[in-house]
C-alpha cells in the first residue's frame, strides 16, 4: 500500500515539476524553488513537504548557508522514477492512481515542450539546438513483445547520447527526451 501512496502523492503536476527541477537544475531551497518554478515558497514548501514524506527528495543539510546554515535545501533522492502501465500491478485504486500519474506526466512534458517553443521563437536558443530539436510521431504495426524491444533498445540509445552530467563540452546543454509508445485502436 506505500507505493499506492507514494505515487498518488506524486500525481500532481507541480510535484513533478518540483522533482524533476531538483534532479535537472540541482538541489534548492523552497525559496529557490518558486523562483525557478514561477509559484510562491509557500506552496512550493507544502510539495517538498510530500514529496520529502514519501521519499522522493532528501534534505540536503551540508548545502546550508547563511548565518547558522538555517536554509533548507532539497536534493532529489533518486535519477529518476517510473511506475507500472497497469495499474492493477499497485492494487486497488492503481487504475486511478496510473491515470493521475500519466496525466500529470503529459501535463509536466507538454509545458517543457512549449517553453522550449516559446524560447525558440524568441531566438534564445541557436540555429544548432532548433534545428537538432524535433518532434514526431510514427504509427508501426508491431507485437507486444517486439515493441517491449524497441524501447529498451530507445533506452540504450539515449544512454549512449548522454554526456552525463560533468560534462565538459562547451555546447552541451540538458535535452528532455520523453518516449511513448502505446497501442492505439480507432475510436469506434
Amino acid at each position: 500500500m506505500r507505493q499506492i501512496e507514494a505515487l498518488r502523492a506524486l500525481a500532481h503536476p507541480m510535484r513533478m515539476r518540483i522533482l524533476g527541477s531538483l534532479r535537472v537544475d540541482g538541489p534548492a531551497t523552497s525559496a529557490s524553488l518558486a523562483r525557478r518554478l514561477s509559484t510562491d515558497s509557500g506552496q512550493t514548501s507544502h510539495h517538498l513537504r510530500m514529496l520529502h514524506r514519501h521519499g522522493f527528495i532528501d534534505e540536503a543539510p551540508e548545502l546550508g548557508k547563511g548565518d547558522r546554515g538555517r536554509e533548507r535545501w532539497w536534493k532529489a533522492a533518486q535519477e529518476s522514477t517510473s511506475w507500472p502501465n497497469r495499474g492493477d500491478a499497485l492494487g486497488p485504486g492503481g487504475h486511478e492512481v496510473v491515470t493521475a500519474l500519466n496525466r500529470a506526466a503529459s501535463a509536466v512534458w507538454e509545458d517543457v515542450s512549449a517553453t522550449f517553443r516559446a524560447q525558440a521563437a524568441r531566438q534564445e536558443w541557436s540555429d544548432a539546438w532548433q534545428e537538432a530539436a524535433g518532434f514526431g510521431d510514427f504509427a508501426i504495426r508491431t507485437t507486444p513483445e517486439r515493441l517491449t524491444t524497441l524501447r529498451a533498445a530507445m533506452l540504450r540509445l539515449i544512454d549512449e547520447h548522454d554526456l552525463g552530467p560533468d560534462s565538459a563540452a562547451p555546447d552541451a546543454a540538458t535535452v528532455v527526451v520523453a518516449v511513448q509508445a502505446f497501442p492505439y485502436r480507432t475510436p469506434q
